[in-house]
């Protein structure tokens, strides 16, 4: 498939991952929304459509509310959202760009009396030192520790790397999974497990690494996740059964231990504004957030020339 020029969008097609590596590699994003496998695997739950605009790829969100994600490949977002606020002004009476990254905030917008710029807390990615959530040491970590102590002690388990032939029990751990927690009858983890579904039906096409722990003979837990910079991976799946009182430790230790030791900061993604998910999450400790940003014309824009 081709990637069409602005104003024409497509779907997003597995094709196009060197082409959003290379506006990546050209201008990075360190939003975990921003990975090829992000948007790829939640295209369906979120009506995802791309296009070209000069060195940018543009992502039009056409599940309401309509948006546009921040451009990939720009250096300079204000060159260009002239264009795109022109767009969505015919498209939309509300028209607005979401998950804008702090660091394309700073640089390009900051000041920027035509723009209203507001926190999206709910995005927030918690962004972790790698050690430490391997290591677990400290009082800050003691529980969960114990919980991974405990688990190792108590069952035999073994890690797997994930390899194309392991997807198809994946594919069950997560269907099982989804019966325990009941997924159809919540809208965000029915497109969670949407997006799981396409990441392991294209592990091999995708850029992804994964791991999994098997416990008499069964998938048990499994995760997974990337490099998305030369000092950060990102953690994109973690699922455990709830019958095993530790194992959403040990998965993580594990995996942390076979894919990330290169790296210093693992990003864990954002919480999406669910109190139990932001509990757990904080109690990792982050050290930083990834911070990101609704932006909003105050005035009509004109499209540039």
């Amino acid at each position: 498939m081709v990637l069409p020029d602005f104003p024409e969008f497509t779907d997003i097609d597995v094709s196009f991952i060197n082409i959003f590596d290379d506006a990546l590699l050209r201008s990075p994003l360190e939003a975990s929304e921003y990975t090829f496998t992000n948007l790829f695997a939640f295209r369906k739950a979120y009506d995802f459509r791309v296009s070209r605009l000069g060195d940018s790829i543009l992502i039009l969100r056409t599940r309401p509310p309509l948006s546009v994600f921040c451009p990939i490949g720009t250096l300079n977002l204000r060159n260009i959202l002239g264009d795109i606020f022109s767009y969505l002004r015919q498209h939309t009476d509300e028209p607005f760009l979401e998950r804008v990254p702090e660091s394309v905030v700073n640089r390009s917008l900051r000041n920027n009396a035509l723009c209203s710029i507001d926190e999206e807390r709910d995005h927030f990615d918690y962004v972790h030192d790698v050690r430490e959530l391997i290591e677990l040491q400290g009082s800050k970590y003691h529980e969960k520790k114990n919980r991974a102590n405990k688990f190792r002690s108590t069952y035999g388990y073994e890690y797997l790397q994930i390899t194309p032939d392991l997807v198809d029990e994946c594919l069950a751990f997560e269907e099982y999974w989804c019966e325990v927690k009941d997924c159809g009858k919540y809208p965000g983890l029915e497109k969670e497990r949407c997006a799981i579904l396409e990441m392991l039906r294209n592990f091999s096409l995708l850029k992804i690494s994964g791991g999994a722990i098997r416990i008499e003979g069964k998938i048990a837990a499994l995760t997974l996740g990337e490099k998305i910079s030369r000092t950060t991976f990102v953690i994109h799946v973690e699922k455990a059964n709830p019958e095993f009182q530790g194992l959403y430790q040990v998965i993580n230790q594990e995996f942390l231990i076979h894919e990330a030791l290169d790296c210093k900061y693992v990003n864990r993604e954002q919480d999406l504004g669910i109190k139990g998910l932001r509990k757990a999450k904080m109690s990792y400790h982050p050290v930083k957030f990834i911070q990101k940003y609704t932006v909003r014309e105050k005035q009509p824009m004109k499209g540039n020339k």
